[in-house]
């Protein structure tokens, strides 16, 4: 039975065109995109979307096959994207490094591929290993004796204010963009195992950024400033699609650097900063480096942060610099937002906890969402027991491409599995436990590798910590591996006599690998799968 949130959601706005169209006709002149100095206007944002839907309409790319978006945190990108939405285009959003090898496997994956991207990124991934170019940006290949030639469509970017002029008589495609047929394809983090496409509709988006708006009262005068790949989840919907949704500014930083940011905050007035933990531990530090005391940006009024876990130390430093408690956002790829901390929820914390010490994990479920704690047959587990995590959200993606086993592993009766262990206390916070499959199992008994974690964070010497499962000598099971930055000097006996002291026998690292630094994704998030090639 539908709850009224989500009646709600589904008379928004349903497709990214119908936002943009919405804000446009509403407040044609009012900033829609501004990064440094170039700024879009919502009227010109729509102009600029269309003329660039007929060009890519014209190159044939709403045929069959998928376009990659090699995305940058630029006007001329969200042109592109929001084009690519108008047309009913299926794309997937794109690191700008990605290398022709992981093209190819792309292409591999979905089939035939056109990539858009800034035009020396294209060049060189089109040239030949001497630098000269070794194809045509229409797709045409010269070849190379080393390299085989990279099979997709090529199509360069164009900055807004260089499309061609409106035609009057080809404005809307043939066939409008529909709000639940597969539009994005986005892939896992990969974090704990080989990555897979989520598919999402134009809906599922839209809901998205409704959820947003709602949970912390974004309207049209709010400048978001994202400083967050928007080819992410978090940066896409906290940023771009909340502020299509609200008809609110959205502020680019281009290429991230603490002091730009800083800088952004304050010259454009920017009242919510979307940004991942690492860019807030990096600019707070930035912050704290001169000699006066720092001034908290005037007109910030939210900070969010997501896609990893916020260290205690990093929300003690941004409330200091900031002045404000950053707000964490627990989320996923395929379920979008899930629970958050608000700010009504906050009071001088710099942790989890509030002003009686109370622990408010990661926050209370968004609004439309609906949350369930199960037990291993599917049963609800008692209030504060710890159970799988099941959930049901507006923002819910509909399946993974070409994986039907894992689709069904997953989804159940409009549940989404999230594999995270988790509890529900009696106030409605959520509070995550750990990864169901990230659990090592040794000699019978299962260690949850957070709770290692944290004993090696505890150490004063160690900054950065991650946990795994290694295959015991002899084949005869798994044991627990750690993998450390720290602070030297910190011989290795010392940290597992730390661990001995405050953890049972079989949970204390078998072996300390110390490293320079973890592999991380461009959002700060510790990729797990990578951790045993770092001590190769």
């Amino acid at each position: 039975m539908a709850t009224a949130s989500d009646t709600r959601a589904n008379q928004a706005p349903a497709t990214l065109g119908e936002l943009l169209d919405s804000a446009a006709g509403a407040r044609p002149h009012a900033v829609a995109v501004r990064c440094e100095d170039r700024v879009l206007t919502y009227g010109e944002l729509r102009e600029e979307v269309r003329a660039t839907a007929r060009r890519f309409r014209s190159l044939g790319l709403t045929g069959p096959g998928t376009t990659g978006l090699l995305m940058e945190n630029t006007p001329d990108f969200v042109v592109a994207l929001l084009a690519a939405a108008r047309l009913g285009m299926r794309v997937t959003l794109l690191e700008p490094s990605t290398t022709r090898p992981q093209l190819a496997a792309l292409a591999g994956t979905l089939g035939p591929l056109a990539i858009v991207g800034n035009e020396a990124r294209l060049v060189a991934l089109n040239g030949s290993k001497d630098g000269s170019k070794g194809g045509s940006q229409d797709g045409s290949q010269d070849g190379s004796q080393d390299e085989a030639p990279l099979n997709c469509t090529l199509v360069p970017v164009r900055a807004p204010g260089h499309t061609p002029p409106p035609d009057p008589t080809d404005d809307e495609p043939p066939t409008p963009a529909t709000p639940d047929t597969p539009f994005l394809y986005q892939f896992t983090s990969g974090s704990t195992g080989e990555p897979k496409a989520a598919v999402h509709t134009q809906r599922n988006l839209a809901n998205g950024g409704d959820i947003y708006a709602r949970a912390y009262g974004i309207t049209e005068d709010d400048r978001i400033l994202a400083a967050v790949p928007l080819l992410h989840s978090f940066g896409l919907v906290a940023g771009l699609i909340t502020a299509l949704r609200a008809g609110a500014q959205l502020v680019l930083l281009g290429r991230f650097a603490p002091a730009r940011l800083l800088r952004t905050l304050d010259r454009h007035d920017c009242t919510v900063l979307v940004a991942a933990p690492m860019a807030y531990d990096l600019t707070t530090r930035a912050a704290g480096a001169g000699s006066a005391p720092p001034r908290p940006p005037r007109a910030l009024r939210l900070c969010l942060s997501s896609g990893a876990a916020l260290p205690p130390a990093v929300a003690q430093r941004a409330r200091e610099r900031l002045g404000l408690d950053i707000q964490q956002v627990y989320g996923c790829t395929e379920a979008g937002v899930i629970a958050a901390r608000r700010p009504a929820d906050t009071t001088d914390d710099t942790d989890t906890t509030d002003d009686t010490g109370a622990d408010r994990g990661v926050g209370r479920p968004m609004p439309g969402v609906r949350v369930r704690v199960v037990d291993e047959r599917g049963y609800e587990v008692p209030q504060g027991d710890e159970g799988s995590l099941h959930v049901r959200t507006p923002a819910m993606f509909t399946h993974y491409l070409d994986h039907p086993d894992a689709t069904r592993r997953a989804l159940r009766d409009g549940w989404y599995n999230t594999g995270d262990v988790a509890r529900l206390d009696p106030e409605g916070h959520l509070h995550l436990v750990g990864r169901k499959d990230s659990f090592i199992n040794v000699g019978g008994k299962k260690v949850n590798p957070l709770e290692v974690e944290q004993v090696l964070l505890a150490h004063p010497s160690v900054v950065e910590a991650a946990v795994w499962a290694d295959e015991a000598p002899g084949g005869t099971g798994e044991r627990v591996r750690a993998t450390v930055v720290a602070r030297p000097p910190l011989p290795a006996t010392e940290l597992t006599s730390h661990c001995r002291a405050r953890l049972l026998p079989h949970q204390v690292p078998a072996a300390v690998d110390f490293v320079a630094a973890l592999p991380k994704s461009s959002m700060g998030k510790v990729s797990r799968a990578a951790l045993p090639d770092t001590v190769a």
